[in-house]
């Protein structure tokens, strides 16, 4: 468990004293307090350290332009860096300076013991007649460009080695769908082709099939092969916003989900592969502590939260992809035949020379091969636990095992009944 150190070279100058009852640090000096602050901090028990801090408090770091604001504000502050931040990282006491009612403290940063260069810093705190934190002024050491952001995603795949998996594929896919010549069909994205162009303005235009549906003037006429593939890969793509609790202020991700979800309506897995490896993962663990459980109104914003947590997205999204692919199958017939072996030959045609279309079936195989790593997590985010890849539990455990391979291993169809049938999040409303 990660401690709070004290420098030998500067000794604390003030005693510490135990604290009892439920008002922290009364009557007790600013050098309790203080010091309680940084232990848990290096506990990485945020909840505990905000509550040495007065509900009006004021907090001011350097790193950041606004200062946080009340109890509350800075709670979640907390949250998102210990999120960011590994593990192995300490803060270590060097000097503290105090009277009754302010302190002022030398601190510098360790790795697993060792002292990291730039990490340096000071801090000064008034306490108000509870012996509560009432406001603090931070001063990092000012120092070179810092990899904070490397050392955070190098640290992602310490702990996980699995996000190598995402991380290689992403790397080949934009090389091979984007750039290479002679691997896929087609020029390369760096030709600019214009019949490129003309065909992703025609699958557009025909989105979820709705134009050439209602047979709409403006609807262009595409091979409804195509058509099919195009609607069901959005259909997919769209289906993962079922996980937007992925996203919480308490869990931010080096690559917010929202705007992935947007990104994959136009570039699919060039959005999703690195979402997955730079995604910040759920705490393992007994997922029945209270302060794990994760409420709907958790999900940062109100439309996510009500789109993410919606019963009947699978079922939607679900029946777009079915009658995408009944429309590959059966639309179109006075253009392109009844005959489902003419129907496949002359969409074999069109993909040997074409890169738009053959890059959709590499989706779609990303998309089989990926959809599974969200399932696990988005369990434990509903009270389930989940040991050495087990739903652990009785009663209704075994027919959530079973939910749980058919959404990781069931292609597409899998996912939206694991949205229809999963269990909810809870409701601070209702608890």
């Amino acid at each position: 468990m990660p401690h709070l150190v004290s420098s030998t070279a500067s000794p604390i100058p003030f005693s510490i004293q135990p604290v009892s009852g439920e008002v922290k640090g009364k009557n007790d000096g600013s050098t309790f307090i203080v010091e309680q602050y940084f232990e848990a901090w290096n506990r990485r028990d945020m909840s505990y350290a905000a509550s040495l801090f007065s509900e009006d408090c004021q907090m001011k770091d350097l790193q950041y332009p606004e200062s946080f604001d009340g109890q509350e504000a800075f709670e979640r502050h907390l949250k998102r860096v210990e999120a960011c931040l590994p593990h192995s990282f300490d803060f270590v006491v060097d000097d503290i300076a105090s009277s009754r009612t302010k302190a002022g403290v030398l601190w510098h940063v360790e790795n697993d013991g060792d002292a990291l260069a730039f990490t340096r810093g000071c801090s000064f705190y008034t306490l108000n007649n509870y012996g509560l934190i009432e406001t603090g002024f931070e001063i990092p050491e000012k120092a070179p460009p810092k990899l904070g952001w490397w050392r955070t995603f190098s640290c992602k795949f310490r702990q996980e080695p699995a996000r190598y998996i995402p991380a290689f594929v992403w790397i080949a896919y934009n090389y091979i769908v984007f750039f290479s010549d002679g691997i896929l069909p087609g020029a390369n994205a760096l030709q600019l082709e214009p019949r490129t162009w003309e065909e992703v303005r025609d699958l557009s235009l025909n989105f979820f099939l709705v134009a050439p549906a209602l047979e709409l003037p403006f609807s262009p006429s595409v091979h409804p092969m195509l058509e099919g593939v195009f609607n069901l890969l959005l259909a997919w793509a769209a289906m993962f916003a079922g996980f937007l609790s992925d996203e919480r202020e308490d869990k931010p991700n080096l690559m917010p989900f929202g705007p992935t979800l947007v990104g994959m309506q136009f570039l699919t897995s060039a959005f999703l592969l690195p979402y997955l490896f730079l995604r910040t993962s759920e705490p393992r663990g007994d997922v029945t502590e209270e302060r794990k459980v994760v409420y709907a109104e958790d999900i940062d914003g109100a439309v996510q939260s009500a789109v993410g947590e919606w019963r009947p997205l699978g079922l939607a999204l679900g029946g777009v992809g079915i009658a995408s692919i009944l429309w590959a199958l059966f639309a179109r017939q006075e253009e392109f035949g009844a005959d489902f072996g003419g129907r496949c030959a002359s969409f074999a045609d069109l993909l040997s020379v074409d890169r738009v279309g053959s890059s959709f079936l590499v989706d779609l195989a990303i998309f089989a091969l990926f959809q599974g790593w969200f399932v696990d997590d988005d369990l434990r985010r509903r009270g389930i636990l989940i040991e050495e890849g087990v739903v652990v539990g009785e009663g209704e455990s075994n027919n959530l095992e079973v939910l749980r391979n058919v959404a990781k291993y069931v292609p597409f169809l899998g996912l939206a009944a694991y949205l229809t049938l999963r269990p909810t999040l809870p409701h601070r409303s209702v608890e």
